[in-house]
């Protein structure tokens, strides 16, 4: 017998230590990285009305999964006596972004809009989500078989399968500026995170402490130490413009591979 229950919150949910890592999430981990490209190259062909779909589909579910999600952890932090959570459950993470996004991207009719929504998902947004269902942050605080550990795998493998989806399909066609285009929507979100992380010491988009990266964690220490944390907020923040990069990078080179073996098959179909 388990010692709670699906829908448990973290305070009600005794001797607990870490499921990461454990043998459900390293099963997870590896049917997570073989079956999404997998299926991706196996719906490659989906036309590109049918991606569309996808899309608006994706985005009302993901969005309502947030909604659900602030509501179940604010009625137990509030009912536990620990108050509205400002400094840890307000959606201005950076994968936070994927659920405007895709908003975004799925229901506005302002093209450059849509881009740049589509730029931040297929860049930044798919390898947050692939690090996300590796470093999954919420096994740190649930148990494998509950909401929390669910939501928290849920949101970011939709994260790295959608950013897939949509660039094996050709949806999206990344170009080198879309490095630049896929880090705007997080220059937006920064404004209010930086307000809110000053005021309240929280760490959203990990701009503050860089929480969970020892490098960056270790150098916000020593900048604050120097009261020179603003400097920190900025370095971190233009980190993910090569994050986003070294997608955009990926990306270029499959399409020059594929792009000559089209054209060794488009020859030899000529001498024959």
């Amino acid at each position: 017998m388990l010692g709670y229950k699906f829908f448990d919150y973290k305070y009600n949910i005794q001797n607990f230590s870490s499921d990461l890592f454990s043998v459900e999430h390293i099963i997870f981990i590896v049917l997570s990285f073989v079956l999404v490209p997998l299926i991706c190259i196996l719906l490659r062909k989906t036309n590109h009305k049918k991606v569309e779909i996808f899309i608006k589909v994706m985005s009302i579910v993901v969005a309502t999964l947030e909604i659900v999600k602030i509501v179940w952890e604010s009625y137990y932090d509030i009912s536990t006596g620990h108050g509205f959570n400002v400094g840890g459950i307000l959606p201005l993470y950076t994968c936070s972004l994927f659920i405007y996004c895709l908003l975004i991207a799925a229901w506005s009719k302002n093209q450059k809009a849509k881009n740049i929504s589509l730029a931040f998902i297929t860049t930044i947004s798919m390898l947050s989500g692939a690090i996300g269902v590796v470093q999954c942050n919420g096994l740190n605080w649930y148990p494998f078989w509950t909401f929390g550990a669910f939501y928290s795998m849920f949101f970011h493998l939709s994260m790295f399968a959608t950013g897939m989806f949509l660039l094996i399909t050709c949806y999206k066609k990344l170009e080198w500026k879309d490095a630049i285009l896929g880090w705007i929507p997080m220059a937006i979100l920064s404004v209010v995170a930086i307000a809110v992380n000053y005021e309240y010491g929280a760490d959203y988009m990990q701009i503050y402490e860089g929480s969970g990266i020892p490098l960056f964690s270790t150098l916000a220490q020593v900048l604050a130490a120097q009261h020179l944390r603003f400097v920190f907020t900025i370095i971190m923040l233009l980190t993910y413009i090569p994050f986003a990069g070294v997608v955009v990078c990926f990306a270029k080179l499959v399409y020059i591979v594929d792009g000559k073996i089209k054209a060794k098959k488009q020859n030899n179909k000529v001498e024959q």
